[in-house]
């Protein structure tokens, strides 16, 4: 079994301390991380085909933890933007606006560059992206609805 050292990484903070970090603090830890775990990649690409895989998982489960930090950083923002009220919608909202954004970006891709260098490849990942902002904008139109019926 592979030892998680990104998980290793994590929970050198204490709880406490984890808690008690701002997301932007949290950010820069983890970036601070990120960059070790790619000088560690490129030190073991020639060393060992093992200890590159170790390196290789690390960085992607340390990459996958900024990544929901920055974008709860988002959220947050959004709620501050529009107030406390927007706080059950803002996750939603924010999703959808990124998940275009991703869209966006794979659009404009060579199709050569996406998955399996196929038209189709890139097609399905854009039409995953456009199911999940469907469902982002439902779950926000039925949060706007249990806010009517609430009021």
């Amino acid at each position: 079994m592979q030892h998680d050292i990104a998980k290793s990484i994590c929970q050198g903070w204490s709880p406490q301390l984890r808690e008690a970090m701002e997301l932007p603090e949290q950010a820069t830890r983890l970036d601070r991380a990120l960059k070790v775990a790619e000088a560690w990649m490129e030190a073991a690409r020639e060393d060992s085909a093992e200890m590159f895989a170790q390196a290789q998982y690390t960085h992607d489960k340390l990459e996958e933890e900024l990544s929901r930090v920055c974008f709860e950083m988002e959220v947050e923002d959004r709620t501050r933007l529009y107030g406390e009220e927007h706080t059950a919608k803002a996750p939603s909202d924010a999703l959808s606006d990124v998940l275009l954004g991703a869209y966006n970006a794979l659009r404009e891709v060579p199709a050569e560059l996406v998955g399996a260098g196929s038209p189709r490849a890139r097609y399905e990942l854009m039409g995953a992206l456009l199911v999940a902002m469907d469902a982002a904008n439902a779950e926000m139109k039925n949060l706007e609805v249990e806010k009517k019926a609430t009021a």
